[in-house]
């Protein structure tokens, strides 16, 4: 399949050979223009991430670029500078295509020869092709020509018509034989499921098919975008597409710190790119104040390279006892301690690691750090991580145990490290320890790596923002208790010099603003050290949006499109809010099967969302306030704001919920719910079938709203219909057990029997609603009096049928025959006659009258017994 940005860019072409020969020139300067931003955008594609950034610094200078100077400089460093080394193996083929000098004979060749002449024709001067050519000259040569006659000159009409069948061929063997458009491109978006919409662009599409399974939905996502399939499918950044990809843009420089211009070379239109992934600076960075000291050491009782215990800790007696026996025991290889950005993982996993070291337990403690952020009091500040991938790290381990002899042909730094893994060489047990793994590329991989490898008495502590993968022991780090807070507070009060400015009302609303997180009291607390006065804590870090973004962007893009709904749903109402209540309302409108609790589950283990049990037992949702202000900010440049809104506002009928409310449980939430939709389908402003399986759903796991639909029904839709009511109330019966609130269903799925004229029915559900307790005698024969007047239900029934029917009915009453009046016993003996047995119903009848010798309902019954 021909790529299509190069087929919308061959339109645009074709049409012009209608024009002047100067706009057809004009426009075949366009799609040379277009090759170079197109390939240039691909090879950066193929760039591996690594500590130096080169990927990051060819887009940094591309997205400001306003010239195709630097569109070409830029692919001469991707093909042979500097960030060449970084290629992807799978990348090399197409290097090779590009910079491999031919001559004639070959595509390459001819398309630098045909150019040349066209650069021969404006500049006569200009030396001739050489014998051998590489294909990358192309590019450089045709950014002179493009500057030369569209930035800096204007061709005569004459010389336009007779260098442009030489241009258009040019272009044309560059368009036809480049090997990075003969690849797989595809256009993905991520849907709600998980699974992705791909529209194929070019090459062979089953390179893409797997990702429109299942089995995509646990990959490591992929924002939505272009992509390139080299390896792995990857995003080609510097490209973007309408949703129905019928434009293609680059940038075009006007980069100004929060947008840049992206301009279309097949129509000419201009759309604003978002800046802000773009603006740390593409310089050497420093390295992290949490980077290895470079050697092992002696630190404690073992070989270490561990950072500097960190100063001013302040204990967390209950986590550290946790971390201390599984880093000690012998049962679990790979630890992880996993919790939201700045919440004290590191410091917490140093100082345990600082009290590890004096123990015998460990002969060495290696520290590998990723971290690319340092969260500092004056605000996050971007470093130099000390490694990316397992190949960085194999190397770092080989040079801190100096066995760089080990490596050699046939055996690389990973299979030395694989072998430590197993088996220290040390003569003792060693720790390794990775630091922000988030942060490693690809970290699911790595994580296998060492979990294939490792063995005990060796283990490996990780701490990361997020866990992806399994086979470790999972320890959540949350944020600081009250006391610990406290401690936190007035230490850096102290060193601030605000000790004075505290009140003891700001330290409690610190404390819960800030839900015990570290890095936040910091900020807040600088915040008054600047500031001289106590500003509310909320306010404080609505305002810190470099602190928001190093907390939680890198969680919130790394979110399912699902779980990122929910977690903006959540964000846009301040309120806890029942789990079950939320997937009710965010999959009240899809078609396709949704995880609602796998993107809530996915959402606590990134510590985005924390669970709250009611005192019935019902999960409660809350977002710490740090979070919500960080995903109110994104909600509101979402595109899909409406729809979370309309989400909201059906949230927000359950009314607040705090965690001062949870004692109530959720049926104050939940009737709250159920009274407002009344209330407006009452009004005509809601269609009760547009909401009813939401409710449906919020029922199946929270069994008494069963109950409340039926009132709903009855309410809206009036007494005559009990088909509807009687079906929610059987589905309550299915889903409990308690014997009492069991019991009052059946009475009153008895009367929507009752009502609906089903007597089979209405009689077995009252026995079922009596069958094991003792039943008032005055409903048990009004019950009766009920069945036995029903004449026309009776003669449907067969003779079996009736013995089942009056015969449980007649052995319900006969329990509270002592109690029964005379007119009681006459219905009783009614119900022994319809099911069959006359000898008990005369005896009945006979008691009734020695109770009341007058009764006439006994006295027509046993008339009636003595004329058959």
């Amino acid at each position: 399949m021909p790529l299509r940005p190069v087929e919308l860019m061959r339109d645009r072409v074709r049409r012009a050979h209608a024009d002047s020969d100067t706009a057809l020139f004009h426009d075949l300067l366009y799609a040379g223009e277009f090759a170079i931003r197109l390939t240039t955008s691909a090879i950066i594609a193929a760039i591996d991430d690594d500590r130096d950034r080169h990927r990051y610094r060819l887009l940094h200078s591309l997205v400001r670029a306003d010239g195709i100077g630097e569109w070409s400089r830029a692919l001469d460093d991707a093909l042979s500078g500097p960030a060449s080394q970084h290629l992807a193996s799978s990348a090399r083929e197409d290097r090779r295509v590009l910079t491999e000098r031919l001559g004639t004979g070959n595509w390459q060749y001819d398309a630098v020869r045909l150019l040349s002449e066209v650069q021969l024709a404006i500049e006569p001067d200009r030396q001739q092709t050489p014998a051998k050519v590489a294909a990358r000259s192309w590019f450089t040569n045709f950014a002179e020509l493009r500057n030369k006659t569209r930035g800096h000159g204007a061709p005569t009409a004459a010389l336009c018509s007779k260098v442009s069948p030489l241009l258009e061929e040019s272009i044309r063997l560059i368009f036809d034989e480049n090997p990075l458009f003969q690849r797989p491109w595809a256009y993905l978006h991520r849907n709600l499921s998980g699974k992705y919409r791909v529209i194929s662009l070019g090459g062979d599409e089953a390179a893409f098919a797997h990702l429109k399974t299942a089995s995509a939905v646990s990959e490591t996502p992929h924002p939505n975008g272009v992509y390139i399939r080299f390896d792995e499918p990857r995003q080609v950044e510097l490209i973007h597409t309408t949703v129905d990809v019928s434009d293609f843009f680059f940038p075009n420089g006007a980069f100004n710190g929060k947008h840049f211009e992206l301009h279309s070379l097949v129509t000419d239109d201009r759309l604003e790119g978002d800046a802000s992934a773009y603006l740390t600076s593409a310089g050497e960075l420093p390295a992290s104040e949490t980077h290895g000291i470079g050697q092992l050491d002696i630190i404690g009782n073992a070989w270490s390279n561990l950072p500097t215990a960190p100063m001013g800790y302040i204990p967390r007696p209950a986590l550290e006892d946790e971390i201390a026996k599984e880093l000690t025991n012998d049962r679990h290889p790979i630890i992880t301690l996993v919790g939201r950005g700045g919440i004290g993982k590191t410091s917490l996993a140093l100082q345990m690691l600082h009290n590890v070291a004096t123990s015998d337990r460990f002969e060495a403690i290696v520290w590998f750090s990723a971290r690319d952020i340092d969260l500092l009091p004056e605000g996050p500040k971007t470093v130099r991580p000390q490694v990316l991938t397992e190949k960085d790290i194999a190397l770092e381990f080989v040079s801190l145990m100096g066995c760089e002899s080990e490596v050699r042909p046939g055996r690389t730094a990973i299979d030395v490290m694989s072998d430590s893994l197993r088996k220290s060489h040390l003569g003792g047990p060693i720790l390794f320890v990775f630091d922000n793994f988030e942060t490693i590329r690809n970290p699911v991989d790595v994580f296998t790596w060492l979990d294939a490898n490792i063995r005990l008495p060796n283990k490996s502590l990780i701490t990361t923002r997020f866990r992806e993968f399994k086979a470790d022991y999972p320890i959540t780090i949350g944020g600081m208790d009250e006391g610990e807070a406290n401690e936190l507070i007035s230490q850096t009060a102290a060193v601030l010099g605000i000790d004075d400015l505290l009140t003891s009302t700001y330290r409690a609303q610190l404390f819960e603003e800030s839900d015990g997180h570290p890095y936040v009291i910091k900020i807040m607390l600088g915040e008054v050290a600047d500031t001289g006065k106590l500003g509310r804590p909320k306010q404080v870090i609505a305002r810190k949006d470099d602190v928001l973004d190093a907390l939680f962007e890198r969680t919130f893009a790394n979110l399912s499109p699902l779980a990122s709904r929910v977690f903006l749903t959540l964000s846009g109402w301040r309120s806890l809010v029942p789990q079950l209540a939320l997937e009710a309302v965010v999959l009240r409108d899809q078609n396709e099967q949704l995880d609602a609790g796998g993107a809530i589950d996915e959402l606590v283990r990134m510590s985005l969302v924390q669970r709250a049990p009611a005192s019935d037992g019902v999960e409660f949702l809350d977002v710490p306030l740090t979070a919500a202000i960080f995903g109110a900010r994104k909600l509101a440049v979402s595109p899909i704001k409406l729809i979370i809104e309309n989400d909201i506002r059906l949230l927000q009928d359950l009314g607040y919920s705090s965690v001062h409310t949870l004692r109530e449980g959720a049926h104050p939430r939940i009737r709250s719910l159920f009274a407002r939709i009344s209330s407006r389908v009452s009004d005509g402003k809601l269609d009760l079938g547009q909401i009813q399986t939401m409710l449906e759903f919020i029922a199946r796991g929270y069994p008494p709203a069963w109950l409340l639909l039926a009132d709903l029904h009855e309410e809206l839709q009036g007494s005559e219909d009990t088909k509807v009511p009687a079906e929610y109330v059987r589905r309550y019966i299915e889903s409990v057990s308690d014997g009492e609130l069991v019991r009052d269903a059946w009475e009153r799925l008895s009367d929507l029997y009752r009502r609906s004229g089903d007597l089979v029915g209405a009689c077995g559900a009252f026995v079922r609603a009596f069958d094991s307790g003792a039943a008032p005698l005055a409903e048990i024969s009004n019950m009766a009096n009920w069945a036995n007047n029903n004449r026309t239900l009776i003669a449907d029934l067969d003779s079996t049928d009736k013995r089942a029917v009056f015969g449980s009915l007649a052995g319900l009453m006969e329990r509270r025959i002592a109690e029964a009046s005379a007119t009681d016993l006459s219905r009783l003996a009614w119900l022994h006659l319809h099911a069959g047995d006359v000898g008990r119903a005369r005896q009945v009848a006979e008691m009734g009258l020695e109770k009341e010798p007058g009764n006439r309902h006994c006295q027509r019954l046993i008339e009636r017994l003595s004329d058959q």
